[in-house]
């Protein structure tokens, strides 16, 4: 692992981000490392997506919004069939067991500081319009 290129980001450091589950497992250590209880697999369905930065909320907003559009797209792509020099296989992008034509659907999250002071809703009643995920607030 690339682990130790960034542990000197820790030094001095008294305190350093992380991202915490509501069991208050460390789920996310950036830009060190993730845990193991947010691998990816064959069978995974449901994905939290973190995209981290000291000096833009607006930007990291940005980026969340070109990346969970581009994943919707994706999504709708996945359910058409399409020919590949081995024949059809409309299932190349959807998890095991996954229903042909599943909808992405995105739930809010809140984001607060270390004392637990609210920082951001996303998306926002204002975030991300588009007909191809369905948002729950």
């Amino acid at each position: 692992s690339g682990l130790y290129k960034y542990l000197q980001l820790l030094d001095g450091k008294e305190n350093y981000p992380c991202l915490v589950d509501a069991e208050g497992a460390v789920i996310s250590f950036p830009p060190i490392t993730n845990s193991e209880k947010t691998k990816l697999g064959k069978t995974t369905t449901d994905l939290l997506l973190e995209v981290t930065s000291a000096n833009s909320l607006q930007l990291c907003k940005d980026v969340m919004d070109t990346l969970i559009v581009k994943m919707a797209e994706m999504n709708r792509l996945s359910a058409v069939s399409r020919d590949w020099e081995g024949g059809s296989d409309p299932e190349i992008l959807r998890p095991e067991g996954s229903p042909p034509n599943a909808p992405l659907t995105l739930e809010q999250v809140r984001v607060v500081d270390a004392e637990g002071s609210l920082k951001v809703l996303y998306p926002s009643k204002t975030d991300l319009h588009t007909s191809l995920l369905t948002v729950l607030h």
